[in-house]
């Protein structure tokens, strides 16, 4: 489906600021005249017939034809479509400002990284999660040792402890997308799942989106990770409050000597918001960026310049070294630099 404005016919686009959708050509809001997808393949553009590239999971992707962004009817059907969405709170320019910020310190940057040109390449994504609900059963038994120092004397007492605790762990989520990196999709974490939305498809308008790309029991494990290092972490954190003064306390202990129930309780779909931006070198070198589109945390890395880097070391070694100095230090940083 297209969510076509109704004053000018242009695709309009969420803004979670207006709680509406709002049409980036005449600015009108709400109100939308929605062009369902009819046709028999879901491929194509319901406004130019264009080809999508939706892939396999594809629920929203604008289309490289005629720019409207297209929401899948068919694949967000009742038993598919995610149950909450976590709306993003920043705009594709103030994710590019945040770039800028976070690496202006840097005097070797390639300046064109970041220019505000390419603002059009910035991708607003919502990825699939799985979020769960685990009920927690750990038991702890083990020596604690504390040393108590008063002038010249050190007392030391062990005590023989025994710590059982159950709990509910909510809102434990797992990235289900196999195309996003996992290891960024956790650098990114915490969402703050408590901000989510009830699901609207109205709501990927302006987005690209996939559906889990796999069932819940396939992360199952992987959560159940998390869930084990946030219990060991609990209770290291609940001993060292109690023995103050113990010097064997440790997330490897704890773990020794806890017994660990773990039982699933239920899982739900979410769609959370993560910004991407590509940037490509005339070499071929690309540098992602990624931006958690809620609490606005940044991975990637500086775009460094090796000719701005070797220039300006040149510059700067030039008052105090001879030329010999400076062709060694070009070679090794030709060699190093990225």
């Amino acid at each position: 489906m297209v969510f076509k404005c109704n004053s000018c016919g242009s695709c309009m686009v969420y803004d979670f600021t207006k709680k509406d959708l709002v049409c980036p050509n005449c600015e009108s809001v709400g109100n939308p005249q929605i062009e369902h997808d009819n046709r028999d393949d879901e491929n194509l553009c319901p406004i130019c017939g264009g080809s999508l590239n939706l892939g396999k999971y594809g629920t929203s992707v604008k289309c490289g034809y005629c720019d409207s962004y297209v929401v899948s009817d068919s694949r967000l059907s009742e038993d598919k479509a995610p149950v909450k969405l976590v709306p993003t709170t920043i705009t594709k320019k103030e994710m590019f400002e945040l770039l800028t910020g976070k690496f202006s310190g840097y005097l070797c940057i390639s300046p064109e990284v970041f220019s505000m040109s390419r603002l059009k390449e910035v991708i607003i994504e919502y990825v699939p999660y799985w979020v769960y609900r685990f009920d927690v059963k750990m038991n702890f038994f083990g020596d604690v040792k504390e040393s108590v120092t008063t002038g010249s004397t050190t007392v030391r007492d062990t005590y023989n402890v025994t710590e059982s605790w159950e709990l509910s762990m909510r809102n434990v989520p797992v990235d289900a997308s196999d195309r996003m990196p996992d290891r960024i999709m956790d650098d990114l974490e915490p969402f703050i799942l408590g901000n989510a939305l009830d699901f609207k498809p109205e709501y990927l308008s302006g987005s690209e989106s996939e559906l889990f790309n796999h069932e819940s029991d396939y992360y199952k494990e992987q959560a159940s990770y998390k869930v084990s290092d946030m219990a060991y972490q609990l209770m290291t954190e609940k001993l060292e409050m109690r023995y103050r003064h113990a010097d064997n306390i440790s997330r490897g202990m704890i773990r020794d000597h806890t017994d660990l129930g773990i039982t699933t309780v239920a899982s739900e779909f979410y769609m959370l918001p993560v910004y991407k931006y590509t940037y490509t070198f005339r070499d071929g070198k690309q540098l992602d960026y990624y931006v958690n589109g809620q609490t606005k945390e940044i991975c990637g890395k500086a775009p460094i310049s090796k000719s701005r880097l070797i220039t300006a070391a040149a510059a700067t070694l030039t008052a105090f070294m001879g030329a010999a100095a400076i062709i060694t230090t070009i070679i090794m940083l030709m060699g190093g630099a990225g």
